[in-house]
């Protein structure tokens, strides 16, 4: 595992229980596929395969989709209050079939959602993880939770 990240017991955590590579950052790039944005919203983070992946911090599910559909594939978003304000995480490119969660539930930090994939546009097994401020405007995934995942 690499040392990006250090992850423990508190209301916020990554969404892997170890550090894990991180491939691509948040912010401009050079598209990587066909129909792949110039715009990188989030961070790549490369656990192997089938590793699970787990809720940030408790909250809502808003909105799934358990096929590949293109884009973001199979994914998961969640609504958090944090400090008084929403926040959507975002978790794309899972495995069909491991979505672990449905629209409405409550899930609590640490929950399992589903699966690290290779759906949508993607080039390679990973989670793309994503976090919205006010659920729609994409702020940098590893400095957001670097401030907020404390001993």
């Amino acid at each position: 595992m690499a040392a990006t990240f250090t992850n423990y017991s508190g209301p916020i955590q990554w969404p892997f229980r170890a550090g894990v590579p991180i491939s691509t950052d948040f912010g401009p790039r050079i598209p990587p596929c066909f129909g792949c944005s110039s715009f990188h919203k989030g961070i790549d983070m490369n656990p192997g395969n089938g590793s699970p992946i787990q809720a940030i911090s408790a909250g809502v599910v808003r909105e799934l989709s358990r096929i590949d559909n293109g884009g973001l594939g199979v994914y998961v978003m969640v609504d958090h209050n944090i400090d008084g304000q929403r926040v959507t995480s975002v978790y794309a490119h899972m495995q069909e079939g491991s979505v672990t969660v449905s629209e409405g539930q409550s899930v609590d930090v640490g929950d399992i959602l589903g699966l690290v994939g290779n759906t949508g546009q993607s080039t390679g097994p990973h989670l793309h993880f994503e976090i919205l401020l006010d659920g729609t405007t994409p702020t940098d995934p590893y400095a957001w939770l670097s401030e907020r995942v404390i001993p």
